[in-house]
């Protein structure tokens, strides 16, 4: 069987007593045991295995998040899924959403109960009782790769955040100013830094699919390329790819499917069990409409959906194997209706057919050792454009498994165009992975308006029925967080 890959801000906000109770969870593929909400005292944590499940626990927040309201939303947001298919049926599509909205509020719930547990771990771990003093280290740092994590995600989608890191009343937490995005991603960095000096280069075992320090590091370079720091970057990416146990599959579609998760594509990998009590990934049957029939979706798939774009589908060569792997066009309903035009994400479905379809237990990759090659690229790209050079190789390294030609200095002849190489090819790579729109963000406000105003002048995407404004780049601060806590104040424009 596959296993498991500073505040207790208990009532931070009012949302966080409901979503600690909806996001309980383990993080082993064999071990769902979490805290009890009552556990969530001075005393509870004493023993190794009291820390160990409040660490579950945490670990479990993430794959709650992650498997379905995060991915779902960023890519709804993004040009790789169909405008006018998705307001329909998801209304965070094309921007509709507002600061009201319950999947944007459950993303920042989600977030924010991780960091409750974290702070309660970090709070008591140094009084534990522990068998020895590397296995309080170990778990120390990957409490602080989750917290790290989840600023990370908090600042990127929402901007500043509180920084919350000891447990805090209620009454002081709501006195806690937002921070500038800047410090927010400083203190992210630290937590992530100091992670990787104390996490091993890979967990096994019982352990195996526990965060090493190339998760930690591959994370804080992904937060480095935010802020474009691109020399920070630079030797983190390195020693990951000089790490031998860490290497593409030979394979695109191995990517994806459960007998090769928390192998050597996998940097950091959520991971999800089928049998157990909520500890499936509902992802894979969430991308397809709920009449869908097939062998792939022989239960069907939600009411909400997302549809793929066209610009996406038309963006892949016709000879690159992702495509066919990661997108079906066309389906047969459950009633026999053949649509043969919608597009729709099959990525993760390529496994074993749970029989409850949101029971599924592959993984979720948040970095793979393609996600590296290509960030590495892209800072040799940003510190100096070599035509043929090293940025060449991992660029092509990638295509190359994807079955499609090489690029030279002929095709893409300075930074600019080496620059667009890179982003078009992370698009294809990770279409479905919930990365599209954190790379459209990243760009800054004047090319991501580019990007999405000529996407939303296709036909298929309404030909100029919906805008795009700079502002949709930062999610809004739940309405009701601003209501709870005084000290929250909104984006602005919402």
């Amino acid at each position: 069987m596959k296993k498991f890959t500073t505040i207790q801000a208990t009532n931070l906000l009012a949302v966080l007593i409901t979503a600690a109770a909806l996001l309980a969870g383990g993080c082993s593929k064999e071990l769902a045991l979490t805290p009890q909400s009552t556990y969530n005292t001075e005393d509870f944590y004493k023993t190794v295995n009291d820390f160990r499940q409040a660490l579950f626990g945490a670990y479990g927040g993430l794959r709650s998040v992650h498997g379905f309201d995060y991915p779902m939303m960023m890519e709804s947001l993004s040009d790789n899924t169909n405008t006018l298919q998705n307001t329909t049926n998801n209304p965070l599509a094309r921007f509709g959403f507002t600061a009201g909205d319950d999947r944007i509020l459950g993303v920042w719930a989600a977030y924010w109960t991780v960091i409750n547990r974290t702070n309660t771990i970090l709070d008591q771990i140094d009084g534990g009782d522990f068998p020895n003093e590397l296995v309080r280290t170990i778990m120390r740092g990957e409490t602080r790769f989750i917290r790290g994590y989840c600023y990370f995600q908090l600042g990127w989608i929402f901007g500043g955040m509180p920084i919350i890191d000891r447990r805090m009343s209620t009454e002081e937490t709501a006195t806690i100013r937002r921070s500038t995005q800047a410090e927010t991603f400083a203190f992210a960095a630290a937590d992530l830094l100091a992670a990787a000096e104390v996490l091993p280069e890979q967990q096994g075992g019982d352990n195996l699919g526990r965060v090493t320090k190339f998760a930690a590091k591959a994370i804080l370079a992904r937060l480095y390329l935010y802020m474009r720091n691109y020399e920070s970057a630079k030797p983190l990416l390195e020693e990951i790819l000089a790490y031998d146990g860490l290497r593409p599959y030979e394979t695109f579609g191995d990517c994806f499917v459960n007998t090769r998760d928390n192998g050597s594509e996998h940097v950091f990998q959520i991971q999800y069990t089928s049998g157990l009590n909520s500890q499936g990934n509902p992802l894979v049957y969430s991308l397809v409409p709920e009449n869908l029939r097939s062998e792939l979706f022989p239960q069907g798939g939600r009411s909400t959906w997302v549809a793929v774009s066209n610009d996406l589908y038309g963006a892949y060569d016709t000879s690159d194997m992702r495509r066919d792997f990661t997108i079906q066009k066309g389906y047969s309903s459950s009633n026999d209706v053949v649509d043969s035009l919608t597009l729709l994400y099959i990525k993760y479905a390529h496994g074993a057919v749970p029989a409850n379809k949101e029971d599924n237990d592959v993984n979720l990759s948040i970095v793979r050792i393609t996600d590296v090659q290509l960030m590495y690229a892209e800072v040799l790209n940003e510190l100096g454009y070599v035509a043929d050079g090293e940025a060449f190789a991992r660029l092509n390294a990638v295509r190359h498994r994807a079955g499609i030609d090489s690029l030279s200095s002929s095709d893409l002849p300075d930074q600019g165009t080496f620059r667009e190489a890179v982003f078009r090819e992370r698009r294809l790579e990770f279409a479905g992975e919930a990365l599209r729109w954190f790379d459209i963000v990243r760009q800054g406000p004047e090319k991501a308006t580019e990007i999405m105003d000529a996407f939303l002048a296709q036909p298929e995407e309404g030909a100029g029925q919906f805008s795009f404004e700079p502002h949709y780049l930062l999610m809004p601060i739940p309405a009701s967080e601003l209501r709870t806590n005084p000290a929250l104040t909104p984006n602005p424009d919402y």
